[in-house]
């Protein structure tokens, strides 16, 4: 695992920041792609942000189903992309909310 993964593993789930809510579960390193599109090339490992279970991969914490972690968390990339993309922001915009919470702490 790279420097950075670790670093990124480190931070908070960078939407559950943005939606100012408790983080439920641990963070996970989301590898962004090229055009921002799932099944596209990793534009490489120095392009990741930090998410955490539901707003990657969409699955809910503990006790909620996906209708309420929606409510209450914000949209999950896996479950509406495009959703997610209205509300956080494009690929480049995490990526940049990223670096710069890495400046802080590197």
């Amino acid at each position: 695992m790279s420097a950075r993964s670790k670093l990124v593993k480190s931070l908070p789930c960078i939407c559950c920041k943005i939606e100012d809510v408790r983080q439920a579960q641990p963070t996970d390193e989301h590898h962004l792609n090229l055009g921002g599109k799932a099944g596209q090339k990793r534009r490489g490992d120095s392009y990741s942000v930090p998410l955490c279970a539901w707003h990657h991969q969409g699955y809910p914490p503990e006790g909620l189903t996906a209708g309420e972690a929606t409510f209450v968390m914000g949209p999950s990339l896996a479950r509406s992309s495009k959703r997610f993309r209205e509300t956080y922001g494009n690929d480049d915009r995490l990526l940049e909310m990223t670096n710069e919470s890495l400046r802080g702490i590197s």
